[in-house]
């Protein structure tokens, strides 16, 4: 986005949504993944028909709405979702994005009631002005409407957050003396003091061999290996918050990008002198038993979570089976799906139930009951919605067809995988809930996934955050991964956009030219999202794309998101 500073503005405002509206492919592409690289989670809909849909059924904090679309266009559907936000007492931002044609009606648009326009193709300091003109502060936006309460009422933070002072506290003292570091920063980008650590080991392990690489490119006027590698030092330097060292990197990545060997011949010394000091100034990271130590204190505190943490078990073959009271109805369908080979929690449709038992099932099927009022039902499908969304659930309705409907009139319907109204067909639905079990108990195995990166450094960091997760294989070039690709098929690939002998792009294409390898889902690992790198990018329609500065809770985030919702896309009717 466009400071850093901005982006930390974003991430203030917790887990924005915001749903883009465009016909075009390609631009919803654009925009979603440059509304991620600030964090903010966004939704698509391809026509004004589908954005109404979406809006019935799930709030959002902002829209960015095409103006030439069909089925209906921009203007009709910008005056339908009035009506939407009318009843429901909101006022919901919404952001006119046209093409340059449109300059000239700007004030119209406003004038009609847009809150702003974006004019394409839009700019990523564009967008960031947007967002942070329009997206509430976290502090101004209403508390999520769950009866057990958030994370952060309960802890003072948010979910996820790190408690920084905590981590200073945990780092050992000589490294609180040494300049040119920024901890805090550090600590940010790598999420914990352990993490932090590391990864001050292995950018002092690499120093004599990356500076002495930078003179032999330097001496040979080898431009484009010279730029590769200080853009490796720029990105590592970023993540331990040696930003001075970030800064020159920075500058002489650019000088070799436009050919400036005068520019490069004249940085570089300096470059070099300010790197190799980190060579003393960080020696004693190689002494291992202030990292045991670390590493021991972290080991206990987790040990201490772990006594009250839901232990880790296979629920896929599991159903909470919330009902708003037990007839002959439904007691059939509990025995029907025990003789099918599933066991069933059966709880009556009261909040403090289920959220006693919400991490005993991958799938929850509620029943409401006639004699409950709207109001109720509305209630628990909330509370339902949101323990599916966090905790990546799979929910069913089943009942009267007028119950049904209260319940899909909800703001949580968008979490609803299937409907089955009475009178039930048993075997459709226990063969639904069979396929279901199957799909939840494929999410919940550990994932595969391959990276690709020329630089081992960040290789060994993204390797060591990922580890604790997911079973991971690093590459250093593109013919590496095409080799390990016939002994085994991930579950995705993180792939380095700009790499010697094969890039990205002509490893992409290979990918995805080939009828084995073709579905495995790719985000690109770059270090840069302006537009023509965007575009560029998204030429092989690759899954997403993530920031290398991205911090350790951010890309893990986006990660788990990442598997997530494509778990969730399986279990929708196709």
């Amino acid at each position: 986005m466009k400071t850093a500073a901005e982006g930390n503005i974003l991430m203030e405002n917790g887990i924005s949504q915001v749903l883009i509206v465009d016909d075009m492919m390609i631009n919803r592409m654009i925009l979603s993944s440059l509304l991620s690289a600030g964090g903010v989670a966004s939704d698509q809909a391809e026509n004004g028909r589908e954005c109404l849909e979406m809006c019935k059924k799930k709030d959002y904090d902002l829209i960015l709405l095409d103006h030439r679309m069909p089925e209906p266009d921009g203007v009709d559907t910008f005056v339908a979702l009035k009506e939407i936000f009318k009843k429901r007492g909101r006022s919901v931002p919404v952001i006119c994005h046209t093409t340059d044609e449109g300059r000239k009606n700007i004030n119209l648009y406003k004038a009609a009631g847009f809150s702003d326009v974006l004019i394409k193709p839009i700019e990523p300091e564009q967008l960031s002005e947007v967002l942070l003109t329009w997206l509430p502060r976290r502090k101004e936006r209403p508390p999520m409407n769950t009866l057990s309460g958030t994370a952060a009422e309960k802890t003072g933070k948010a979910p996820g957050e790190t408690d920084i002072s905590r981590e200073l506290d945990l780092l050992p003292g000589w490294l609180k003396t040494v300049p040119h570091i920024d901890l805090v920063s550090g600590i940010t980008n790598c999420g914990s003091a352990e993490d932090y650590v590391d990864a001050l080991y292995i950018f002092h392990s690499s120093i004599s061999e990356k500076a002495a690489d930078i003179r032999t490119y330097l001496e040979n006027e080898d431009r484009t290996m010279f730029r590769l590698t200080v853009h490796s030092l720029k990105s590592m330097s970023g993540l331990i918050g040696a930003r001075a060292l970030r800064e020159k990197a920075a500058f002489l990545e650019t000088c070799a990008g436009n050919g400036d060997l005068k520019g490069m011949r004249e940085e570089t010394p300096g470059l070099l002198s300010s790197y190799l000091a980190f060579s003393e100034l960080l020696s004693p990271v190689l002494k291992e038993e202030g990292i045991k130590d670390l590493k021991r204190s972290r080991a206990a505190s987790s040990d201490r979570k772990s006594e009250t943490a839901p232990a880790l078990r296979d629920l896929s073959k599991t159903i909470l089976f919330v009902q708003a009271g037990q007839d002959i109805v439904t007691k059939g369908i509990e025995n029907n799906l025990k003789n099918a080979g599933f066991s069933v929690i059966s709880v009556p449709d009261q909040p403090e139930m289920i959220i006693t038992c919400r991490f005993e099932a991958d799938i929850i099927l509620y029943y409401p009951g006639r004699k409950d009022d709207p109001s109720h039902i509305g209630l628990i499908m909330s509370l339902l919605g949101e323990i599916c969304q966090d905790d990546s659930r799979i929910l069913c309705l089943t009942g009267e067809v007028a119950d049904i409907e209260t319940a899909i009139s909800s703001n949580s319907a968008f979490r609803v995988s299937r409907t089955y109204p009475r009178p039930v067909d048993i075997n459709v639905f226990l063969k639904d809930m069979d396929t279901f079990s199957e799909l939840s108990g494929d999410y919940r195995r550990r994932k595969n996934i391959y990276i690709v990166d020329d630089d081992p450094e960040y290789l060994s960091v993204i390797d060591r955050w990922l580890s604790a997760d997911y079973g991971v294989s690093c590459f250093r070039r593109g013919s590496e991964l095409i080799s390990g690709l016939n002994a085994l098929t991930p579950d995705l690939i993180l792939m380095d956009y700009e790499m010697p002998e094969m890039d990205g792009y002509e490893l992409m294409k290979r990918i995805r030219s080939n009828p084995v390898t073709c579905a495995i889902p790719t985000i690109f690992l770059t270090g840069k999202n302006d537009r023509d790198h965007v575009f560029r990018i998204l030429e092989y329609k690759p899954d997403g794309y993530l920031l290398k500065t991205s911090q350790k809770d951010t890309l893990l985030d986006a990660i788990h998101r990442f598997f997530a919702e494509a778990f969730f896309r399986r279990t929708l009717p196709q």
